[in-house]
């Protein structure tokens, strides 16, 4: 399947840049050019869209071309975020140490290994420790204490503050403990999520039902750039035909509605497919049929008439 093959699931029509002004069509075989615009595949017209902002709120004051830099990077994100979870074992021995190991990342992108420690001090209590061989932060360390039921008892997270080498200066990366308990049995604790990721190259592009282009980087971002724009009108036998499946707006067509697929238009998008012809070949054949016995009873009586008028011929003769 082609990514950029579209099909309207009900009424209406994309709409693309002419040069005289808006000009529609069903036939959704758009592509890329050499200029990452997306066109109509046989004339190169301009498919038109909202821009999405980088909040995902869609603009709706005005058409734009889609256009998409193939060369695009997603920026990195500096880890403000980490969730340590899981058991450590009630049954554990004084001394026992659990040893974590994970990697955040700075403003820039670059990995930093991150190792936590936790040793049992005492019953219901352990140490703990956060520290990076590298800085890029403040280590951490304290005593984590567990109510008798093996619920956490304190604390619930922990602060760290970043190096200005590494991230911007007042920034913090904050540490969940939440999730934590301690229980009888082995030890189940892990780093369970941390919110940085290093940069990341586009890789591909989606267009989902609602006409929406997203964008699929390698860092496993992904951001909503457009939503295609959709046109109906009142009445479609309106529409001036241009050829090649376009038509152009009248005062016959009625008002033309432009907006977004399942918004105000309720039509969704197929992407992936190309709309085949939407003629009911019963109702064409039978039409056809009509013709045909039309057609052989005029011939008849055309027929007929001849005959009449070389017999009328023969008797004056």
């Amino acid at each position: 399947n082609v990514a950029t093959d579209l099909a309207l699931n009900g009424s209406g029509y994309f709409v693309t840049q002419g040069l005289d002004g808006q000009i529609l069509t069903r036939a959704g075989n758009f592509v890329f050019n050499q200029d990452g615009l997306l066109v109509t595949g046989t004339s190169g017209l301009k498919v038109q869209a909202f821009r999405i902002d980088a909040n995902g709120e869609v603009d709706m004051s005005q058409l734009s071309d889609v256009q998409i830099d193939f060369a695009a990077q997603a920026p990195p994100k500096f880890t403000e975020n980490m969730d340590i979870g899981g058991n450590l074992p009630a049954d554990a021995p004084i001394g026992e140490e659990v040893t974590l190991s994970n990697k955040i990342y700075d403003e820039q992108g670059n990995v930093l290994n991150v190792v936590t420690r936790f040793t049992k001090t005492a019953e219901n209590e352990w140490s703990f420790s956060i520290e990076n061989d590298e800085g890029g932060f403040t280590a951490a360390s304290g005593t984590m204490t567990f109510n008798v039921d093996g619920s956490l008892d304190t604390p619930d997270s922990v602060g760290l503050t970043w190096d200005t080498d590494f991230v911007t200066s007042g920034s913090t990366l904050t540490v969940d403990f939440s999730g934590m308990t301690q229980y009888g049995g082995s030890s189940t604790a892990t780093v369970r999520d941390q919110d940085g990721y290093a940069s990341g190259k586009l890789s591909s592009f989606t267009i989902d039902p609602a006409g929406k282009v997203k964008l699929n980087f390698t860092n496993g971002q992904q951001e909503e750039v457009y939503q295609l724009a959709i046109s109906d009108v009142d009445n479609p036998n309106g529409l001036e035909q241009l050829g090649e499946n376009f038509y152009a707006p009248t005062a016959a067509s009625g008002e033309t509605v432009t907006g977004r697929a399942g918004n105000e238009l309720q039509t969704t998008i197929v992407a992936g497919t190309l709309e085949m012809s939407n003629v009911d070949l019963a109702e064409e054949f039978t039409s056809m049929i009509i013709a045909q016995r039309g057609y052989q009873a005029s011939a008849r009586v055309i027929t007929t008439s001849d005959e009449i008028l070389q017999e009328t011929v023969q008797l004056k003769r």
